[in-house]
């Protein structure tokens, strides 16, 4: 199906003994197992994690696509999965998005109409038209009609909700056919609650395979660019070159203008990619990046961590050093799993082991060794990060998208790393009582017993990987010696404020004022 390449030798990552001062992650490997298990083996190729009934806890909705090895194309049934708030999922098979409408590859939720609640827009791939669910209240929804956004074929493999003109609204960007032939990207204008296309702007990306597509605000400037993940997969599938077979940047200059980026060091023939991460991996207050490299037939990759200047100038870390994969890679994903307050990574390519390393703050990792994860080989094909059973540590949920004829079961791990601390979890909520909308910041600021600062960046998206979206954004670590001082918050729009009554072990709402 995805990957034509045959099986070869897996390199598992060798590395020093975990050292830091808290636990190495640890996790319980498992599928994720609801009723008889029958419905949940399958091609789930897209996960995100969300609360999509606003009781508080996180929800799972798994976009399948269809039997690659039937000679015939029939679509797999995508499947919402409600949480009790302990972490176990029952299927909402009454759900309108519990159904067959294509061969679906992820979902992107943001509150389009203002409403305080989430609404889904579901990518479709092999030219099938894209979906859009109105969420009418307590997890109801209702297919509808978006404008030009569900009246335009493409081979849709991603897509994300962002305010990219900054009017107070989500305009929608739709990114292209990942393992299809090269095409350009779809962007679509929110305009009073009407989408409609907009051409000829650099965000389309030429007729290229986009993976990943990110919005954040990258150069610290206040407004959200584009950081898009391209694969040379039309080449190594004896096809005509793509119009840009590297990750990218588009800078936001305001009114629709955006501009290409130059100089970074992922923008070069030797890392095409197709699944991306962002994080603030060495607490310098600018968001990294973690990039995951396509590897086709004809080659051998490993991951890149790259270092923001605080410009959106990118320079390669070698800070991580993660194995080789012969195959594609789908899912990295970045949380501060060990909840030390710094950010940890998660990889797992196509048919490969599940890899964790432990940041230690300043842009170094050490692999974690779990023979749990080591022997975690599936079909690995996109990723997401949340706390799912609400005990104030980040699990992950991993979607399979296997070349089996009934599939794969998802992966769930289940985060049991030892308290090396307490925890600090925000929610925010603007002036919809819309949780976290995409584009908001918040900075936790915690003290030592010195004096000195730890301050912990995390921005909230409404895509955070291929075909993933995770949750728990602003869920923080606060190590043992370390106390809350304050929260810094920076809205979409820009505007700031400052939350002082923080509570540890606790989850906080905190509405803009």
């Amino acid at each position: 199906m995805r990957t034509t390449a045959a099986a070869a030798i897996l390199l598992i990552a060798t590395g020093n003994a975990w050292a830091g001062t808290c636990p190495a992650p640890k996790f319980t490997v498992s599928d994720v197992i609801v009723g008889d298990g029958s419905l949940d083996r399958g091609f789930p190729g897209g996960i995100s994690l969300v609360d999509v009934d606003g009781d508080g806890d996180i929800d799972l909705m798994a976009t399948h696509g269809f039997d690659p090895t039937a000679n015939k194309y029939v679509p797999d049934r995508s499947m919402l999965y409600l949480n009790d708030g302990q972490g176990h999922f029952t299927h909402a098979l009454d759900s309108t998005l519990s159904s067959t409408i294509g061969p679906t590859s992820g979902s992107t939720w943001g509150d389009v109409d203002g409403d305080g609640d989430l609404d889904a827009f579901v990518g479709t791939e092999i030219g099938a038209l894209d979906v859009f669910y109105r969420n009418l209240g307590h997890g109801r929804f209702e297919r509808q009609e978006l404008g030009d956004a569900t009246k335009t074929k493409g081979s849709n493999f991603t897509a994300a909700w962002a305010d990219i003109d900054g009017d107070g609204d989500l305009d929608l960007y739709v990114g292209g056919p990942t393992l299809e032939p090269p095409a350009k990207a779809l962007v679509y204008r929110n305009d009073a609650g009407t989408f409609k296309r907009v051409t000829n702007t650099p965000l389309e990306n030429g007729d290229s395979n986009p993976g990943a597509a990110l919005w954040s605000d990258l150069d610290n400037d206040g407004d959200v660019d584009l950081l898009l993940a391209n694969s040379d997969i039309a080449r190594q599938s004896n096809l005509p070159p793509a119009a840009i077979e590297h990750t990218i940047i588009y800078r936001n200059n305001g009114n629709w203008n955006f501009e290409a980026s130059t100089g970074n060091d992922f923008q070069t023939p030797a890392f095409p990619a197709t699944s991306a991460a962002l994080g603030d991996v060495d607490n310098d207050g600018d968001l990294d990046l973690l990039l995951g490299l396509y590897a086709g037939d004809k080659a051998t990759k490993r991951d890149r961590l790259f270092l923001n200047d605080g410009r959106a100038h990118f320079t390669e870390s070698r800070g991580l050093m993660l194995p080789e994969h012969d195959q594609m890679q789908f899912a990295v994903a970045m949380a501060d799993f060990n909840l030390d307050g710094n950010l940890d990574l998660v990889a797992a390519s196509y048919n490969a082991p599940v890899l964790v390393y432990a940041g230690d703050g300043k842009g170094r990792f050490t692999p974690a060794a779990d023979a749990g994860l080591a022997m975690r080989k599936r079909a690995h094909s996109s990723i997401a990060t949340g706390d799912v059973n609400g005990d104030g540590r980040q699990d992950v949920v991993i979607g399979s998208w296997a070349e089996t004829a009934k599939g794969e079961p998802m992966t769930l791990l289940l985060n049991e790393t030892p308290s090396c601390g307490a925890w600090s979890e925000i929610t925010l909520k603007d002036e919809h009582r819309t949780p976290n909308p995409p584009g908001a910041r918040v900075t936790l600021v915690t003290k030592r017993t010195d004096g000195s600062e730890r301050r912990q960046l995390r921005e909230s998206s409404a895509q955070s990987g291929l075909r993933g979206q995770s949750a728990s954004t602003f869920l923080f670590g606060i190590p043992t010696g370390e106390v809350l001082s304050s929260a810094e918050i920076r809205w979409p729009d820009g505007k700031t404020q400052s939350a002082t009554a923080l509570k540890p072990n606790a989850k906080q709402i905190i509405e803009r004022r």
